[in-house]
Order: C-alpha cells, then sequence, then structure tokens
C-alpha cells in the first residue's frame, strides 16, 4: 500500500510541474476587469540581461566657454564596450575634427611586433628623473615590446637619482631652452646642446633591473662642421674607435659593439662637435623619451629650430607628443587668467604639428599643486586657472587633452598624496615621489588603451 501511494505523489508531482510549465507559454491576457499574469515557473533562477547603455554626450562637445572662472572641468567620458576600463575623469578628450589626432599611433602600436614605435614626452621637473614617465615606458613595454630606455641626453642635472639608467659624466659645456641661448650652438630636439671640452666623458650602465642588464643597441645624436675621432670603453675594457662624418646637419652614428654592461665614451679631438644624447633601444617595441626640462614653462619649445626637428624626426619618426607643463607658470599669488599663456602656447603647438605633420599630440593638463592659503595647506586658486587655459589650448589646435589634475583626484588630491604611508608626493606639495609617479603613470596608460579601442571600433580605423 505504502509503496503504490509513492508512486502516485510522484506521478502527482510530475504533472503538476508539466502543467505548470505548460501555462508559462500562455501569455498574459485580461478576463473582464482582471488582468491574467504570464506565468514563469522558472522566474526565480533567471538572470535578467544587462541594462542599456544611456546616450551621454561626450565631453568635448561641452563649450569651454560655459566652465566658470575658477571651476572644475568635467571629464564625461563616452559609453564605449571597453578593452581596458576608462577610470572615471579620466578618459582623453581628442579636438580633431574627426577625432583622428592619435590615429598614426594607434595604426603604429598594431606593428610593435616588427618596428620601433616611439613617444616623446616634453615636460618640466614634474616628470624629470623618469620619476612617471619610467613606468609610463614600463607599462607600455610590457603590453607592445620594447627594451631599453630611450633618448638619454648627454648630462643631466638629475642624472644621480634617475633609476631607469645610471648615468655619470664629466666636462661638457651645456647649453637649453631655459639658459642664455647661443645661436651658434643649435639646440637638439630635447632642447639641449653640449659641447665637449677637454677630458671629456660620459658613462652609462642599464637600469638594474634584470630584463635591462644590457644595452641592446646605442646610437649617437650629433652636429659637426669636421670629421671628429669618437672613442668608446665597453664593459670596462674593449675600446674601440669611430670616426664622426662631417655634416651641417643633424647626424647619428650606430656604435657597433657587444651587448654591453657599460659603456664610455669621450671626444679625444672634438673640433666643431656638438653632441645631443643617446638612444637606447631595440629595432621593435614602444620607447618613450624622455625631455624634462627644469624651470621650462612650455613656451621654450617655440625657439627650437623646426628644420632641425625635422632632421631628428626622420631618424626617431615619433608616433606622439606628450606635453606636461604649467606648474612653472602657476603661483600662490597670481591672480591672471592666463590668456597670455594661452596665446604663446597655441603658437607653440602649431610649430610642433608643423614639424612633426603625422605624429599625435597629447596636451597634459597641470597637475594640482598646493600653498599655504591662510594657515592651510590646500590647492592654489591658479590651477583652476590654468586648467581652463589649457583645455581651450587643446582645442584651438585640435588636439588630443588629458586632465590630470583629475586623474590625480581633483582638489588637495597632491596633498592627500604627500600625506599618504608611503608618500605619493613631496613635502613641497608640488613634486611625485616614485611611488605616486607609478601610480599616474598606469592612469595615463589606462586613458590611452581606452582611446585605442574606442578608436579601433570605428568604421575607417
Amino acid at each position: 500500500m505504502q509503496a503504490n501511494q509513492l508512486r502516485q505523489s510522484v506521478l502527482l508531482l510530475v504533472l503538476v510541474i508539466a502543467a505548470l510549465l505548460l501555462s508559462s507559454l500562455v501569455p498574459a491576457f485580461n478576463l473582464g476587469s482582471v488582468t491574467i499574469k504570464k506565468v514563469d515557473l522558472l522566474a526565480d533562477i533567471k538572470t535578467d540581461p544587462p541594462p542599456a547603455l544611456t546616450e551621454i554626450p561626450p565631453a568635448d562637445s561641452i563649450p569651454v566657454d560655459s566652465v566658470k572662472k575658477d571651476s572644475v572641468v568635467q571629464v564625461i567620458p563616452e559609453p564605449v564596450a571597453e578593452l581596458y576600463p576608462c577610470p572615471d575623469k579620466n578618459c582623453l578628450q581628442d579636438f580633431s575634427p574627426n577625432k583622428t589626432t592619435l590615429k598614426n599611433f594607434f595604426r603604429a602600436l598594431k606593428q610593435a611586433n616588427r618596428k620601433q614605435v616611439r613617444i616623446a614626452f616634453y615636460g618640466d621637473s614634474f616628470i624629470e628623473g623618469d620619476v612617471l614617465c619610467g613606468s609610463f615606458r614600463d607599462t607600455l613595454q610590457g603590453l607592445y615590446g620594447g627594451r631599453g630606455v630611450g633618448f638619454v641626453p648627454i648630462a643631466s642635472e638629475v642624472a644621480q637619482y634617475r633609476t631607469s639608467i645610471q648615468h655619470t659624466y664629466a666636462n661638457w659645456e651645456a647649453h637649453s631652452l631655459v639658459s642664455k641661448i647661443r645661436t651658434e650652438v643649435p639646440l637638439g630636439i630635447s632642447g639641449h646642446a653640449f659641447i665637449p671640452l677637454p677630458e671629456n666623458e660620459a658613462e652609462f650602465k642599464p637600469s638594474r633591473k634584470p630584463a635591462n642588464q644590457k644595452f641592446n643597441r646605442i646610437s649617437l645624436y650629433y652636429q659637426s662642421k669636421a670629421e671628429a675621432s669618437l672613442q668608446y670603453v665597453v664593459n670596462d675594457t674593449l675600446v674601440l674607435n669611430t670616426m664622426l662624418t662631417a655634416s651641417d646637419s643633424i647626424s647619428r652614428i650606430a656604435l657597433e659593439m657587444p651587448p654591453a654592461a657599460s659603456v664610455k665614451f669621450s671626444f679625444t679631438e672634438p673640433d666643431s662637435v656638438v653632441a645631443y644624447g643617446l638612444t637606447f633601444d631595440a629595432e621593435t617595441g614602444v620607447y618613450v623619451d624622455n625631455f624634462a626640462m627644469r624651470g621650462n614653462s612650455g613656451i621654450g619649445l617655440y625657439a627650437l629650430d623646426t628644420t632641425r626637428l625635422k632632421q631628428f624626426n626622420q631618424y626617431l619618426d615619433y608616433k606622439l607628443i606628450l606635453l606636461q607643463y604649467g606648474l612653472n607658470v602657476v603661483t600662490e599669488t597670481d591672480s591672471t587668467d592666463y590668456t597670455w599663456y594661452e596665446t604663446r602656447m597655441v603658437k607653440v603647438v602649431n610649430q610642433l604639428k608643423k614639424a612633426f605633420p603625422n605624429t599625435g599630440i597629447v596636451l597634459v593638463g597641470i597637475s594640482d599643486r598646493a600653498g599655504n592659503l591662510d594657515g592651510k595647506i590646500q590647492t592654489i586658486p591658479a590651477i583652476a586657472r590654468m586648467r581652463k587655459a589649457q583645455l581651450k589650448i587643446a582645442q584651438r589646435t585640435q588636439i588630443a587633452y588629458w586632465d590630470l589634475y583629475e586623474a590625480m583626484g581633483g582638489e588637495n588630491s597632491i596633498v592627500k598624496f604627500a600625506e599618504a604611508k608611503p608618500p605619493l608626493a613631496a613635502k613641497d606639495f608640488t613634486h611625485l615621489t616614485f611611488l605616486g609617479g607609478r601610480r599616474l603613470a598606469k592612469k595615463l596608460a589606462d586613458a590611452l588603451l581606452f582611446e585605442r579601442t574606442r578608436y579601433d571600433k570605428k568604421p575607417d580605423s
């Protein structure tokens, strides 16, 4: 009897489930004034489809003139399904007519396994010593390949604390954009030029990172009206000599050598030699050349000769230029609107576009900077006005803009950086530590990589 009852109970359960499943096929209907809803037996275990993306106007569609004085410039990302997430307030704004400022750069990245992709990073003391550029370079080389630190000037006042390469030098006469410019000493692409003095020398060793313990390829960039003899010592033992050809334009010579753990060179009879720097690289991958110059407002770049820049670019073929400036202009007491700076930087950018016609340009907005205002350390008011001026510079020259201030966290973010444990910024509330540089380098890489995904989705890309 119990077996029969169990069989009947199971049969009844199966009939009930079947009836409910069949009823789920019946659509909702009205019975008089009563609405009979559709039955869905599996409603509790189904997952809802993702909500549709809401259309948000791109940030660059917001007119700059609508941004009030000292207000925060809002960066509203476009909703795009991305390979790399675009963090809040961390997207590039492209002001070119068809939003193709970075077209050649993104196309080059797809071929980085076959040829070089070079980036020129111009800036002031905020990026010197590879504080930010080093991690930015490491990130891109980790994704696209590359081995080496890129362009390094013959001499540098921050060589002693740069960790991406070990660099010592002696007996060079230095010229730069921030020193008194001599017309007979043509400046190079970094804004520097170096004349060898008696007993001159410069020595380079790779960083202490395991992946970069040897130099693969080294090239020297120079100009000389007469032939000159160059001696270089590899690994402290192998002494080599070569002759530099005479030319009125920029020349490059590849130093033939085995993989090197150190190289020291000197000009034995320099005569009319003007040396600019060396590149440490390989044939493929991404290279970020750090052209930092302490005290430069960016306006000084206008003094670089366009013809000479084109000569450098014949060798280096830059696909992207980043411009980071502004900190040497703003002060705690300045109340100007920086219209004068905007006007002069527009000329700088347009000149760079003429010298590098196939190169994308991104203006990196000013970072946060704090001062003592009424007894409290906080963001100085001039920062907001400089951000507004820089945004207009990007719009007027139709290049791209990245808001570094917002990427840091906005108002008083430099204070938080300086007070972090361990600190992300120095107690001058202006400059970064290497740890802070690493954090912002990732933000910049994220912004570029997200923009790449948006470009890749364009039908004509």
